[in-house]
Order: structure tokens, then sequence, then C-alpha cells
């Protein structure tokens, strides 16, 4: 990925493959054989009550729990449970909770997402010669291209901690992206903002998605998914509901019903709101 946008690639080839993931806890299923199909150039959209397995499916999605059964394959390779491999492999993500280094800057906290992608030997590191400094250098241009992608480039020096709350939603996904990843997971990344932060969101997770890297997105907020992805799957109670496009699930009786709690002309007027407005951009 290059911080400068590209045209955007289309919905192609398989990316990344949950295959029948079950996660038990003691005597609790949190997870039933959940399986679903990210494609390069996608942006698919979790939803789902509290407590439908959500983010337990992300935790087995990056290597934070391996599944009791199933399996997560990338580009055609299971992936281990260990986070940092599956890091290294591609898929990066942010939180539901922010969880930046708060009194590190905003290129420190770039940077410690970069990291993983730093090839320097420990004679390197250990007498900082020629290749210690332009692995330093070439992860700190990259840093600053992601700030600028993301639209942080002059609070490079800032302290995390002081940054508004969209800034810092902001910063946690540019830390993502310098890990280079293929699929980019994000939990819930507009909680807590408001319409404006919203909105300048979903615009920079579309250049995300134009420079290559699939998504999965994990959201309360309908209209923000309705709006956004091109699948959007159900889960509840740790199942998978329903699956299908935007329209297909938000038409589906049974999401009304489980998860969104609201009459089906409300729904609509919310997607159609979500249509016009993506329509005017466009034109």
């Amino acid at each position: 990925m290059t911080a400068e946008l590209v045209e955007p690639v289309g919905v192609g080839y398989p990316v990344l493959e949950a295959r029948g993931v079950t996660m038990i806890f003691g005597g609790l299923t949190a997870l039933n054989d959940v399986s679903l199909t990210l494609h390069h150039g996608q942006i698919f959209g979790l939803i789902g009550p509290n407590g439908a397995g959500k983010t337990t499916f992300f935790n087995c999605l990056t290597g934070l729990y391996t599944p009791t059964r199933g399996e997560v394959v990338l580009h055609g390779v299971p992936l281990t449970g260990d986070p940092a491999a599956v890091t290294i492999a591609g898929i990066a993500r942010t939180f539901q909770n922010i969880r930046l280094f708060p009194n590190m800057t905003v290129l420190e906290n770039v940077l410690v997402g970069r990291h993983c992608r730093m090839r320097q030997g420990p004679i390197a590191s250990l007498l900082h010669g020629p290749v210690f400094r332009r692995v330093e250098r070439e992860a700190r241009e990259r840093s600053r291209e992601l700030l600028a992608f993301v639209g942080l480039s002059k609070m490079e020096g800032e302290v995390a901690r002081n940054l508004p709350y969209g800034d810092q939603r902001r910063l946690e996904i540019a830390r993502a992206l310098a890990t280079d990843p293929k699929v980019l997971l994000l939990d819930e990344p507009t909680a807590g903002m408001n319409p404006q932060e919203t909105d300048a969101t979903r615009h920079l997770i579309f250049q995300i998605r134009d420079t290559g890297v699939a998504a999965v997105v994990i959201e309360h907020d309908t209209k923000f998914i309705f709006g956004l992805c091109d699948q959007v799957a159900v889960l509840v109670q740790g199942e998978l509901l329903v699956e299908g496009t935007p329209e297909t699930v938000r038409d589906d009786p049974r999401v009304i019903e489980a998860y969104l709690g609201k009459p089906r002309e409300e729904v609509e007027a919310e997607v159609r709101a979500a249509a016009a407005e993506h329509g005017r951009e466009d034109g």
C-alpha cells in the first residue's frame, strides 16, 4: 500500500477466509461454526447485538484466540494462533477501546506499528551503522506518509493523549496501516464520534479500500454500515444469522427482529438517506 490514492480495485479474489470458526470458553459457546469470506477490494460489515461474538471473532482472526474448531486462512495459507505472526502475514486491527501509547508522540505511535516491517540484524542495531540509519530513515518516511494519509501530518510531535478523540481514532488506524496489511479489521471505528467525524471516517475507509486493502468493519451504526459496505453479515448469539448485500440484510425480517429492533420503515429510511448521500458524492 502507498499513501497515494489509486483507482478503485473492485471486488476480486478471496483474501481472508474464516472456515467453520467455533470458540468455546468452558461451557460457553461464544462462536458456533462461523464462516465468512473477504474478497480483495471489499469492505465487509459485521453487525449484531452486544454479546453476539463480534469482537471474539476478530480475536480469532488476529490470533489472540485459537479457535476451538475451524481455521482462519489468509491468501490460502492457514494462520497460527500467534498475533505477531498474523500481523506479519498481513492482518492489522484497531480496537473498540482505543489502545494508543498515550505518552508517546503521534509519530512514535506509528513507528511502533512499523517495527514489524523493519529488517535489520542485531549487529546493525547495536552499532547504529549505515544499515540501521537507513532502515530508521525509511521507517520515519513511511510513518509520515501515513500520517499525511489520515490527515495528521501537523500533529506528529504531539503527545498522543493530547489529541482530540477523533484524531486518536485516526492515529490508531495509521498505526495499523504501518504494518502494511492486506486486511484491516476495524472494531467500532466511529464509536463516540460526532456526525462530522463519522463522515470523515467513512471517507478514510473508502480511501484505504482504494489503495488495495480489504476491510472488515464492526459497527453498531446501521446507517454507517449500510452506506459503507459491499457485504454485511449479522451475528446473533455467536451464530451467523444472515449474510448478503446491505439491501438483503436490512430487508431480512430476522435481522430487523433480532438486531435492529426498529420498524422496517425506519431502517429503509436510513438506507435511502445513506444511498442518496453516496450518490451525491459520486456525482
